[in-house]
C-alpha cells in the first residue's frame, strides 16, 4: 500500500513539474523563412494575393487533394479564403497591402488563437520572407511539445511553400507563349513619329523614354490620339538600325516640330500575333511570322510594327506582359 502511495507520489509530481514546465514556455512564437529569389518583387506579389493561386504552391493543401476551399473577393484589395480539411477548418485574410513589398494577413484555425502572416517581398535585397507570429494557450503549448515545437512543424512547410513559389515562378517567367492571329487588315492610320538610328538592343529603352516627348506633343497641340504607341522597325538583323517611334492619331496634322513628322499608314493585309510575358524570347515570335510569311509567298513592303499593349510602363509584373507584332505585306501577282 505504502509503495503504491509512493508511486502516485511521485506520478503527481512528475505532473506537477510537466505543468509549470508548459506554464512556463513562452506564448509568444516567431516562425521566419527566407529565400533568395531573382522572381521581380511586382510579380511575387500578385502571385502571393491572389488565394486561388494558393493550391499550386501551399504544401498543405497539396497534401488534403480532398480540402475544400472557397474563395472571397468581394474586396480585391483584402481578399480572404476557407479551407475544410482532414485536419480541420479555417481561414485566411489579407489585412494590410503595401504593394509590391509587404502583405499582412490573419489565419484563424478551429479551436487555436489567430496567428499574424507576414509576407515581405525584396524590401532590400533579393530575399522572400514569409513570418508567422502569435500566442499559444495552454493546450497549444501542449501538442507542441509533444510535437517538438511552433518551429520544428511549421518551419519545414514554409521552407517548401518558398521553394515551390520561387520554382513555378521560374517556370511561367521562361515559358514560351505566343498566339498566331494569321491575316489581319489593318486600316488607314495617320500618325506621329520620331526616327532614331540605334542598336536594336537599345530600342525598348528609348521608346519608354522618349514616349512621352510624343504624348506630351500630341497634348499640347490638341491633337486626339487614337490608339497605343507602337515602333516602326526593319528586320532587327543588323548592328545598328533607323526606326520610328510613333503615336497614332485621327487627322493629319502639320507638325510645328522638327523633329516629329505626321505620316500616313495606308490600309494594308497584314500577319500579325500576340507575344505574351518577358521579351527575352520575342525574336522567337518575330521568326514565327516570318516563317509564315514565307509559306503564303508576300512581298514585304513596310517595316515591322511593334504595338505594346501592357509592358512595364504600364505594370512591373512580366507575367502580364502583352506585346503585338505585325508584318504587313502585300501579295505577289
Amino acid at each position: 500500500m505504502h509503495y503504491i502511495r509512493f508511486i502516485i507520489g511521485v506520478l503527481f509530481f512528475i505532473f506537477l513539474i510537466f505543468l509549470l514546465h508548459i506554464k512556463n514556455i513562452p506564448s509568444e512564437f516567431k516562425i521566419k523563412r527566407t529565400i533568395t529569389t531573382s522572381i521581380p518583387a511586382e510579380t511575387l506579389y500578385k502571385y502571393i494575393h491572389d488565394f486561388e493561386q494558393w493550391p499550386e504552391w501551399n504544401p498543405w493543401i497539396q497534401e488534403d487533394p480532398e480540402m475544400k476551399l472557397t474563395f472571397d473577393k468581394t474586396n480585391s484589395e483584402l481578399p480572404s479564403y476557407k479551407w475544410y480539411g482532414k485536419e480541420g477548418s479555417g481561414s485566411v485574410k489579407t489585412i494590410t497591402t503595401d504593394y509590391p513589398h509587404q502583405i499582412k494577413q490573419v489565419m484563424l484555425f478551429d479551436g487555436f488563437n489567430p496567428a499574424n502572416i507576414s509576407w515581405y517581398i525584396k524590401e532590400d535585397s533579393n530575399t522572400l520572407q514569409w513570418t508567422m507570429e502569435g500566442e499559444m494557450d495552454f493546450a497549444m503549448k501542449i501538442f507542441t511539445l509533444m510535437s517538438g515545437s511552433m518551429d520544428s512543424m511549421i518551419g519545414p512547410y514554409y521552407e517548401r511553400g518558398l521553394k515551390n513559389i520561387n520554382q513555378i515562378l521560374s517556370n511561367k517567367l521562361n515559358e514560351y507563349r505566343f498566339k498566331l492571329i494569321e491575316n489581319e487588315s489593318l486600316q488607314k492610320q495617320f500618325y506621329l513619329n520620331k526616327t532614331y538610328f540605334s542598336k536594336p538592343d537599345k530600342i525598348d529603352s528609348i521608346r519608354t523614354a522618349d514616349s512621352k516627348i510624343l504624348l506630351e506633343y500630341a497634348r499640347e497641340n490638341k491633337l486626339q490620339t487614337d490608339g497605343i504607341l507602337f515602333t516602326l522597325t526593319p528586320r532587327l538583323d543588323s548592328i545598328a538600325v533607323t526606326w520610328k517611334l510613333a503615336l497614332p492619331i485621327k487627322e493629319y496634322h502639320k507638325s510645328t516640330n522638327p523633329f516629329i513628322k505626321c505620316r500616313l499608314m495606308r490600309e494594308r493585309k497584314s500577319l500579325s500575333g500576340i507575344h505574351y510575358g518577358p521579351k527575352d524570347k520575342i525574336e522567337t515570335s518575330w521568326n514565327t511570322l516570318y516563317k509564315k510569311i514565307d509559306e503564303i509567298n508576300p512581298k514585304l513592303q513596310y517595316y515591322q510594327i511593334t504595338r505594346y499593349i501592357k509592358d512595364a510602363t504600364f505594370d512591373k509584373d512580366p507575367l502580364s506582359w502583352e506585346t503585338e507584332l505585325i508584318l504587313p505585306y502585300k501579295l505577289d501577282f
